[in-house]
């Protein structure tokens, strides 16, 4: 059961801070919280259809968030937060490889009951597979797993996957908007409208035609009427956790964090590709494409000399400094020597002004 009857209010009251806080980016001077959802998404889909082939197939959610936030709004059980950042991968069956979701600014509800369980919910439009849709994921974990409704760290726990869901749908219509061709949204009826004409969107909202196949002028935007809509709900199965990291800044001692390493391939045609590091080495043999590699760290953004060694070759530090949406992390960006094909398993290690990480495990092919 997804609990969203508070989604309204709280959209409601914060959606202008989503169009006044464009940047993520904030040095955070206390602990920062790491929540991770991962599991599956259930084969049987609950409601709707599973236009991205979603049900049965994995998933990992991570956001990170300061300790000391503070809610955008709160009620007697809740505490609604906005603008934190969250980062993924899902898998679906229309695809071979997993779809990482790029950083993009969500609503973060943490919800504690005076029975039951308690709640973490996320919501906002996202991106995905080229297409722009709302999603509302709420997980629900063992009663008195939160010990209130503030930014905190929890143990990892089983979802409880009897009262959880995770819902997508197309977004809700928007002014002044560039729609493309099929592009959809939902009307205020609920109806699926989808461009036929590409264009923007008016100022103001339009009469919209309901009747399936009618068609709605809107700006230079003409849409035709789909019909009902109902959104997609799946089960979720899993386990979620919130870990504490220390506060990144000149005094943190460095540290490169193993999780959510990713991948990225910088091609001749001078396109680019990204993939996560996890689930699959890094293949220096099929092509010679430079391949870097993006960590989250602490320690580095002021730190005066970064190096990075793998397997105890000195590797090109393309950037060291805030990560690009996650508050309070840093981010390092190196290159992989053509050298190190076929090694398999190394270890990266990071030394920023002297100060020397654990070593973080890679495998290259």
């Amino acid at each position: 059961m997804i609990v969203g009857m508070r989604s309204i209010a709280i959209a409601a009251a914060i959606i202008s801070g989503f169009a006044a806080s464009e940047k993520l980016v904030a040095s955070c001077s206390t602990p920062v919280v790491t929540y991770e959802a991962s599991g599956g998404f259930g084969s049987n889909v609950i409601k709707g259809q599973d236009a991205f082939k979603l049900g049965g197939q994995p998933f990992t959610i991570i956001l990170y968030a300061c300790e000391a936030k503070r809610p955008a709004q709160t009620g007697p059980d809740y505490a609604a937060y906005s603008d934190i950042a969250l980062k993924g991968t899902v898998k679906s069956a229309l695809i071979t490889t997993p779809y990482t979701i790029r950083p993009t600014p969500m609503t973060f509800i943490l919800v504690k009951p005076s029975t039951g369980p308690d709640f973490v919910e996320v919501e906002g439009n996202l991106t995905v597979f080229g297409s722009l849709i709302f999603i509302h994921g709420s997980i629900a974990l063992p009663a008195d797993t939160l010990t209130s409704t503030n930014i905190a760290p929890f143990t990892k726990v089983p979802i409880v996957t009897a009262s959880s869901g995770f819902s997508y749908s197309y977004p809700l219509w928007r002014p002044s908007t560039a729609y493309s061709v099929g592009e959809q949204i939902v009307d205020p009826s609920g109806n699926a409208q989808k461009a036929q004409t590409p264009g923007t969107s008016g100022t103001t909202v339009p009469a919209w035609n309901e009747t399936p196949g009618g068609t709605t002028t809107d700006g230079t935007v003409v849409w035709s009427c789909v019909g009902p809509y109902e959104a997609t709900e799946l089960a979720i199965i899993g386990t979620a956790t919130g870990s504490a990291s220390p506060p990144a800044g000149p005094k943190a001692g460095a540290l490169l964090h193993a999780d959510a390493v990713e991948v990225i391939t910088a091609h001749a045609d001078g396109t680019q590709s990204v993939r996560p590091l996890q689930g699959a080495p890094v293949d220096l043999l099929a092509s010679s494409d430079k391949v870097m590699l993006r960590f989250y760290a602490s320690g580095v953004r002021d730190a005066s000399e970064v190096h990075v060694q793998i397997a105890g070759q000195e590797a090109p530090v393309f950037y060291s400094g805030p990560a690009g949406y996650f508050q309070g992390l840093d981010e390092v960006i190196v290159e992989l020597p053509r050298s190190l094909a076929g090694m398999g398993r190394v270890d990266v290690v990071l030394t920023a002004d002297g100060q020397t990480a654990s070593a973080v495990p890679i495998h290259i092919q």
